[in-house]
């Protein structure tokens, strides 16, 4: 009990700095991959001339959506955080309808981006985007679900 303590303590202090500074999973996606999450898109993704100007501002106007998602996910984690040894069936069932939440965000938000940006630039290049973004979301989803320790480690209060 004492290293889960210790593990969640680590956590949501990381994710209080993250939400705070209004980073979100910038810090997460750097550790992973050593570079910020627009480098890996840049790197990834080849542009014409004609397309730079137009992917750039539906990336930016899509990292904004992004953010907020990744905010509402950091949120709540704290909750989780807050309460896991104290978690009612309440607190449990409004925790998991807001992970719902937050996976049902994630992909609505890639299939608006992907319909903006595949008749903006190209279908191509929009799948490109998309399917990097779910591999670092996956990433992401990893790397927090390897530090984030799983209901039943604990008791249920009513």
């Amino acid at each position: 009990m004492g290293r889960f303590l210790i593990v969640f303590v680590i956590i949501f202090s990381a994710f209080r700095v993250v939400a705070q500074s209004n980073s979100d999973e910038q810090v997460l996606v750097k550790s992973i991959y050593g570079m910020e999450r627009r480098d890996l898109i840049a790197r990834h993704i080849v542009l014409s001339e004609s397309q730079v100007e137009v992917f750039w501002q539906l990336y930016d106007a899509y990292e904004l959506e992004r953010r907020e998602i990744g905010l509402k996910r950091a949120r709540n984690i704290a909750a989780y955080a807050s309460k896991y040894e104290k978690l009612t069936n309440e607190e449990a069932d409004l925790l998991m309808k807001t992970t719902f939440e937050v996976n049902v965000g994630f992909a609505q938000l890639w299939d608006k981006t992907y319909k903006k940006m595949s008749k903006a630039v190209s279908p191509v290049t929009a799948a490109q985007f998309i399917q990097a973004e779910m591999f670092i979301e996956n990433m992401v989803r990893q790397e927090l679900a390897l530090d984030i320790p799983l209901i039943g480690e604990f008791e249920l209060k009513n």
